[in-house]
């Protein structure tokens, strides 16, 4: 039984009744996709944890859309369309490589392509396994035969899994990843600027907002600099003592703030000001390029990161 009933009919009603009726229906079903969705989230992100991560791969192509897709559905539950879309998705990388090597294969079928790019040399056998695995995935998803249908939940739940992860190490293989020791200052902020605009677009299927953005952001700086930012499991009140070199004043900002160069291992974190802090700042005339001694304090976020810090007391000025 398919039940298709989710819209009523209210054309019996004026425009404008219609309009309040139709709203009115939109917050119910609004609150029961909240409801299900907060009975499915710990599913929803355990399925994202078994996707491979294979890091920054620079170069892409229109496949790289379906990709992230496919892992979003896939998240969701949603199998079949995980498989038919990576189906897709390695169809695009393989003439994309191709085309890349300077081999026009665009008219040769899936299958045709793959063996054409391992005779010349251009794809490994294990790669090319890997191609021909997802298509055979992709087929019997697209075909829907009877053994096909007969697949319970798990086995289509593996055969998803596989495929996205084949795709993704096939990708990092023959487009190359970008190694974490060869990433300097300037291109780590190129990467942190593309994952901070992904997530504050709100309309990507792969870094769905401003919160999941400090997740990656904490795990690219870890590889590139060896420097875990998560210092405890969350929630703890964290408190550094030290001399510092003002920076920067912003009183412009929502909240002010004060930009603070710690003195003993150079790194620069943000001091959130209040109005008596403001008022102590100016009292005392301390500008930037001033050295204070401060203790501040900062209470870690749910990723055990440091979040906004305050002082604890009135700076004191030196030198």
């Amino acid at each position: 039984m398919y039940v298709d009933a989710r819209k009523h009919d209210y054309t019996h009603l004026s425009a404008s009744e219609a309009e309040k009726a139709i709203a009115r229906d939109k917050k119910y079903a609004k609150d029961a996709y909240i409801k299900w969705f907060e009975s499915n989230v710990e599913q929803v992100v355990d399925r994202l944890w078994e996707i491979d991560d294979v890091g920054i791969v620079e170069k892409i192509g229109e496949f790289i859309k379906l990709l992230k897709e496919s892992e979003f559905t896939y998240s969701l539950g949603a199998y079949q369309s995980a498989i038919a879309l990576i189906g897709v998705s390695a169809e695009d990388l393989c003439r994309f490589f191709a085309n890349e090597t300077g081999n026009n294969l665009d008219k040769l079928s899936q299958n045709d392509r793959i063996d054409s790019l391992h005779k010349k040399g251009l794809l490994d056998k294990q790669t090319s396994d890997q191609f021909h695995e997802i298509r055979k995935l992709r087929n019997d998803c697209l075909h829907f035969n009877d053994g096909f249908k007969k697949k319970s939940e798990a086995s289509l739940r593996s055969d998803a899994q596989k495929a996205i992860n084949l795709l993704k190490a096939v990708y990092a293989r023959i487009i190359g990843a970008t190694s974490y020791n060869s990433i300097d200052a300037n291109k780590l902020i190129d990467i942190m600027d593309a994952v901070a605009h992904e997530g504050a677009s709100g309309n990507s299927d792969n870094v769905v907002n401003s919160e999941d953005a400090i997740i990656r952001f904490r795990n690219i700086f870890s590889k590139v600099t060896g420097v875990d930012l998560s210092i405890n499991l969350g929630a703890e009140k964290v408190l550094r003592f030290s001399v510092y070199q003002v920076d920067e004043i912003d009183l412009r900002m929502e909240p002010p703030e004060i930009t603070l160069i710690d003195i003993a291992n150079g790194l620069p974190f943000i001091v959130d000001l209040a109005k008596l802090d403001i008022d102590h700042i100016q009292q005392i005339g301390i500008s930037e390029g001033d050295k204070i001694m401060a203790a501040v304090s900062s209470e870690t976020n749910g990723l055990g990161m440091t979040a906004a810090w305050r002082f604890v007391s009135n700076p004191v000025a030196i030198g």
